[in-house]
């Protein structure tokens, strides 16, 4: 992969006029990608769609799904530091990879993920968000880190973008546009009302769907309700989250989507947040050997994490295979999604 060359004010102007040029329309995000890599050299761009009620959606760049990408969206978007930090709350603005988790190198998600794609390092810029998702633009490195002369940069420049992203979401809405490159990923049930009740803006995939009675009947009862989750028939969940105060079309006015109803499965790797079914032969230690196992860590990762010695760990994952009657690591990992799937 060749790199791209890094800041030069001069480029910024011309780039950012092009974005301009693009608001509204496809391609506008290709354009905030090229404004971001004049901050950082690096050897791929791309925007990612991390939702708090969902798993990622790749955007850009339009490739074919890699087994390694296949990989992720099955299993390994799951220790994503960038899906953890936005699924448990985190804000907008500027996140290095390494900075956020100065052991994930020494990860499964590290050595069977990033270096399947030859990622060494990655920036992410979350920008304001869609309903409960935020278009997030990154850079990679396959080699090295970025500086923090770099993230600086990167952090300069997020005004710019996310100003331009704000108003190229008003014009998108405004204009009723519903292109197959939609800043909210592919094409999803979602639409726009405002505090009035008033809607303002669907996709043809939300008009589809809610034709279906059922789904039309909860639709309905949202009438009076603020931000909400109801879960519906067919493992199917209808979720309200609040718009912008400065959201142009419907300021302060609601997101509705309809997505999987994720339940478990979406939950934070957090100790002793097993399913039941896993967690009630285990004891307390136990359970938190099983968690740091399946974020990804070696043996000797977690011994340093829970401050015991290998051996240590070593009888513990043999008590823990004992009790789950499994015997290696991958058989783990299957009885872990296989628990999440009944739960």
């Amino acid at each position: 992969m060749s790199q791209r060359n890094p800041f030069a004010d001069s480029d910024i102007t011309a780039m950012a006029a092009r974005a301009i040029d693009k608001l509204g329309t496809g391609g506008f995000y290709d354009a905030l990608l090229d404004i971001l890599g004049t901050a950082a050299t690096h050897d791929l761009a791309a925007l990612v769609r991390y939702s708090r009620a969902a798993p990622p959606d790749l955007i850009i760049p339009r490739v074919e799904p890699t087994a390694a990408m296949t990989a992720y969206y099955n299993h390994y978007f799951a220790f994503d530091p960038f899906y953890a930090h936005w699924k448990n709350g985190g804000e907008t603005g500027t996140y290095r990879l390494r900075a956020m988790d100065a052991g994930i190198g020494r990860s499964r998600y590290a050595r069977e993920f990033l270096t399947a794609m030859a990622i060494h390092d990655e920036i992410a810029v979350f920008l304001p968000p869609i309903g409960d998702a935020s278009p997030t633009l990154i850079l990679d490195r396959a080699k090295g880190v970025f500086t923090q002369a770099e993230v600086s940069r990167v952090r300069r420049l997020f005004p710019l973008l996310a100003a331009l992203h704000r108003r190229h979401l008003s014009i998108f809405v405004t204009a009723g546009v519903d292109p197959g490159n939609s800043p909210i990923g592919s094409e999803r049930p979602l639409r726009f009302v405002d505090l009035h009740g008033i809607e303002v803006f669907t996709t043809t995939a939300w008009n589809t769907r809610a034709q279906d009675p059922l789904i039309a009947d909860a639709v309905a009862s949202l009438a009076t309700r603020g931000p909400c989750t109801l879960r519906l028939a067919g493992q199917l969940a209808l979720r309200r989250t609040q718009l912008p105060p400065d959201f142009g079309p419907a300021p302060g006015g609601f997101c509705d989507e309809l997505a999987p109803d994720m339940g478990a499965r979406l939950e934070p790797f957090t100790a002793r947040s097993l399913p039941i079914s896993m967690s009630a032969p285990l004891s307390e230690r136990e359970q938190d050997v099983v968690m740091l196992t399946l974020q990804g860590y070696p043996v000797i990762e977690i011994a340093r994490k829970l401050k015991l010695s290998r051996g240590t760990i070593k009888n513990y994952r043999l008590a823990i295979y004992r009790k789950l009657d499994i015997t290696t690591e991958r058989e783990l990992f299957g009885e872990y999604m296989a628990a999440l799937r009944q739960s």
